[in-house]
């Protein structure tokens, strides 16, 4: 996944009014402030009550589904863009992802820059 292809599901998102948090190695970047190296994919957190209208809009787009568990869909295309999207769900102070995890509700207040563009991207320590 290109900067240029980060940016354009970043704007994509923002017509469906979907807000993903970044994670993996474009996460990191963000937190940096600046892409270190090439990334395979884009690895993105977003509410669970959101995935169906994002799923319908990604399969618009030409992308494929590959559903790894209930909670992890990963969405390719004929031009080899990935996009690994977990399901979260709040649950007041916490969040839970799958059946085993859950953290503190603050792991979503992460920011950082993907080229001049203010991104949402987890805390992770």
């Amino acid at each position: 996944m290109t900067q240029a292809d980060v940016l354009a599901f970043l704007e994509f998102t923002d017509e469906l009014g979907i807000v993903p948090w970044l994670a993996g190695g474009w996460g990191s970047d963000a937190d940096r402030g600046t892409q270190t190296g090439p990334h395979a994919d884009l690895d993105v957190f977003v509410n669970a009550r959101e995935v169906a209208t994002l799923s319908q809009h990604l399969a618009l787009r030409g992308f494929t589904a590959r559903v790894d568990e209930p909670w992890h869909v990963t969405y390719s295309d004929s031009h080899d863009r990935r996009i690994d999207v977990r399901l979260f769900e709040r649950e007041g102070a916490q969040i839970t992802h799958g059946p085993d995890e859950r953290w503190p509700a603050t792991i979503l207040d992460g920011y950082g820059l993907i080229g001049t563009r203010t991104v949402r991207r987890l805390l992770v320590s």
